[in-house]
């Protein structure tokens, strides 16, 4: 314009739509009536993708995963309405993939929990994302809302396109620097923003390398401290704005002007207006980047249990904030990150 596990868990069976066959005497003809269509979801994305790159098509990509009830509510009420079957015939590539079995895909996207949908276009431009239950006329009205906001611009432009699964620079808009150096944070100095409270501009000789990004510092002892601790620095949610992402569902990148520091973490809003709304509901607005809404992911993962993470015992990977109610949790999670 930005959870998943339970690995050793079966998938439930699928719900079963037992349909009436419907006769009734016409002129001397039976009537049947006709069975309902149904969404043809592709089940690969790299093969979804380059479908819809092909046919000029939204992509459609639906994370779901059988521990979720809001996943199933939706299979039942909303993907079998009419209207959301014809949208997925006439204008998208629907692919439906579980979370848990494409965790490194979710993660880039930034998801915080299921169900999520997530609208591309062949540009590769996250065009629209919603978190969360949508019944069968709002997601109607999603869809609506997604072809209408596809854009205009040929796909060979690349200007602010993210191909999907890769990360924004955090707090930079526009088009990339030169030399396919990707500046964070607009070159202004994390440790200045953070312990003085003011935009810096860092200097090009103390320069970090982080997650593929390059972070200035505005002095050698800043520079140090950012090593020392880059999670510490870093801004929040890959610097996408959080009230964007949360009210609107699009992954926009925030600016250093506009961030709010809360709970020791920087946030970066895209404009004036989102910062007041985020000061407005902090705790509501910093959950945004948390995995599975605080909850325990290694419980998740081993036994399907919902166990409230601690935000004492975090940790940050890929761009998200993982909480555990203890460091025997925290350190059976890393274990498998290894």
């Amino acid at each position: 314009m930005t959870i998943h596990p339970l690995r050793h868990r079966r998938l439930a069976p699928g719900m079963l739509f037992v349909f009436a066959v419907l006769c009734a005497r016409h002129d001397g003809l039976a009537v049947v009536a006709a069975e309902p269509e149904s969404i043809a979801w592709r089940e690969d994305y790299s093969s979804a993708l380059d479908e819809a790159t092909a046919a000029n098509r939204l992509l459609w990509i639906q994370f779901t995963g059988p521990w979720c009830p809001n996943c199933t509510r939706m299979e039942r009420d909303s993907f079998p309405h009419p209207a959301v079957v014809e949208h997925s015939r006439a204008s998208f590539v629907p692919v439906k993939l579980r979370s848990d079995v494409h965790e490194q895909l979710a993660l880039s996207f930034n998801l915080s929990g299921l169900p999520a949908t997530i609208i591309v276009a062949p540009s590769r431009e996250i065009v629209a994302m919603h978190q969360g239950y949508l019944g069968p006329a709002e997601f109607d009205a999603f869809l609506r809302d997604s072809l209408s906001r596809r854009p205009a611009k040929p796909a060979n432009i690349p200007a602010r396109a993210v191909k999907p699964g890769s990360p924004r620079p955090p707090g930079q808009s526009g088009v990339e620097p030169k030399n396919e150096e990707r500046l964070a944070l607009e070159g202004y100095c994390p440790v200045s923003l953070i312990h003085e409270k003011k935009l810096t501009r860092g200097q090009a000789d103390y320069t970090v390398r982080h997650e593929g990004w390059t972070y200035r510092l505005a002095t050698l002892a800043f520079r140090d401290r950012f090593r020392e601790q880059p999670d510490r620095f870093v801004p929040v949610n890959h610097g996408s704005c959080p009230v964007n992402q949360l009210d609107r569902g699009n992954e926009e990148p925030g600016a250093p002007r506009w961030g709010v520091l809360y709970k020791n973490h920087l946030f970066l809003c895209a404009s004036e207006e989102n910062r007041r709304r985020f000061l407005q509901q902090p705790d509501r607005y910093a959950m945004v980047d948390v995995a599975e809404r605080g909850f325990c992911s290694h419980c998740i993962r081993e036994k399907g249990l919902l166990v409230r993470g601690d935000p004492r015992h975090e940790v940050a990977r890929a761009g998200r904030r993982y909480w555990f109610p203890d460091t025997s949790h925290r350190d059976a999670f890393l274990a498998t990150m290894r």
